[in-house]
C-alpha cells in the first residue's frame, strides 16, 4: 500500500514537470513564428509610397523579418514602421531597400497595448 502512494506522487509529479517542459518549448516555437502569423498579403504587389530607394532602421527582429522604422531624410529614424521581409536582420541595423514594393499589413499590439497595422516590404536589399 505505501510503494503505491510513494509511486502515484512520483508520477503525479514527473507529469506536471514534464507538462510545464512541454507547454514551455510550444511557447517557444510560437514565439518564433508571431512575425509571420499576422501578415495578411496583397493580391498583387504595388509600389512603397512611390519610391525608388528608401532606408530603414530595423528595432525588432523576427525569425523571417523585422520591423523597422524609416528614414525621414536627416540621418533620423522617425518616420512609418513597417515590417521588412528577408533574413538575417540585427537591431539597429540600417537596411536600404531599392524598389520596395507593399506585399502586404503586418499587425500586432505594442508594448503600450495598441493595435498596430504596418505595411510589409518586400525589395532588392542593399
Amino acid at each position: 500500500m505505501i510503494k503505491n502512494k510513494k509511486s502515484f506522487f512520483l508520477g503525479l509529479v514527473t507529469g506536471i514537470v514534464l507538462t510545464f517542459v512541454g507547454l514551455f518549448v510550444i511557447g517557444k516555437v510560437i514565439q518564433n513564428y508571431v512575425g509571420i502569423a499576422s501578415i495578411k498579403y496583397l493580391e498583387k504587389p504595388v509600389s512603397y509610397e512611390n519610391k525608388k530607394v528608401t532606408s530603414f532602421q530595423v528595432f525588432q527582429v523576427f525569425k523571417n523579418s523585422a520591423l523597422a522604422t524609416e528614414s525621414s531624410g536627416l540621418g533620423m529614424y522617425l518616420d512609418n514602421t513597417v515590417l521588412i521581409l528577408g533574413k538575417d536582420f540585427y537591431s539597429d541595423q540600417i537596411v536600404t531597400v531599392e524598389n520596395p514594393k507593399r506585399v502586404g499589413t503586418y499587425s500586432y499590439t505594442n508594448n503600450a497595448g495598441i493595435p498596430m497595422t504596418v505595411p510589409v516590404i518586400n525589395g532588392k536589399m542593399k
